[in-house]
């Protein structure tokens, strides 16, 4: 039987990758990667139990997750990506158990053989429902019975609201209207479309689509958006673990999930 031809990555997107920049962003981006691993680490099963982290980057969460004494397998499209996990790995105490470059519509892994799959960015770099609904398909497959997905989307409000913080709607007023209308950001100064922004109900209804039940969605930055007072509020621990703790007690507020930058879907199979 012959192999499937592996599917292939927006050439214009793995070029952007390939930059190196993503292994750094989520330092900039505290907010984001404090509340990620706040819902994961809430809803995660007990372990031992098997993580696939699929589109997991240069492994921000995966090590974190390996050091909770998860077994994490980190897959990524992007080779550069896989290359920095691994001399991550070379320094660090807690190794994942794989690290390899490949695709979220198209998985090696056998069925019902992970406990976890995070679907932390493939959705939203998935720009056509077909791909977001391979991918939703090939996790569904790889979960064991009752396991879990987490699966994160961009709002589509979030570019209207960051270009309103910046100052710049009349700037980019054709792009918003274009990203309001068709869900599709793009990256207007290299000429590609970067990612697909989802309705809140729309990412719920795509999950639910593809099999999965107990569909929840929760905002992961909530409504806050100002960063020069996120700046003031990382310095101080007490304040920052106040507002964690009250953008977890909002998260699941259906009336502010679309005013938050990301969302989660979590759902179990």
């Amino acid at each position: 039987m012959a192999e499937k031809t592996p599917p292939k990555l927006d050439p214009a997107l793995e070029k952007y990758y390939s930059e190196g920049n993503e292994q750094e962003r989520l330092s900039y981006y505290r907010l984001e990667k404090d509340r990620t691993l706040q819902i994961l680490k809430k809803m995660l099963p007990s372990v031992p139990a098997t993580v696939l982290d699929i589109g997991g980057a240069a492994g921000v969460y995966s090590f974190v997750l390996s050091e909770l004494g998860y077994e994490v397998h980190l897959i990524d499209p992007v080779p550069l990506h896989i290359m920095q996990a691994k001399e991550v790995e070379k320094t660090c105490k807690f190794k994942l158990a794989s690290s390899s470059v490949g695709d979220a519509r198209q998985l090696s892994q056998k069925d019902r053989s992970c406990d976890v799959v995070l679907l932390l960015g493939p959705l939203y770099h998935l720009i056509k429902k077909e791909d977001r609904n391979k991918a939703l398909q090939e996790a569904y497959r790889v979960l064991k019975p009752g396991g879990i997905l987490f699966a994160a989307g961009i709002s589509r409000f979030a570019s209207f609201i960051d270009a309103m913080h910046k100052n710049v709607v009349t700037l980019k007023s054709k792009v918003i209207e274009h990203e309001l209308e068709t869900g599709v950001h793009e990256k207007i100064s290299e000429g590609f479309s970067f990612a697909y922004l989802h309705h809140p109900n729309e990412l719920k209804k795509e999950i639910e689509e593809n099999k999965f039940e107990n569909v929840s969605i929760r905002a992961i930055e909530g409504p806050v958006w100002d960063k020069h007072s996120l700046e003031r509020l990382i310095r101080d621990e007490k304040e920052w673990e106040k507002v964690l703790m009250f953008l977890e007690k909002i998260e699941t507020e259906e009336t502010i999930l679309g005013a938050s930058a990301h969302i989660m879907a979590v759902a179990t199979k």
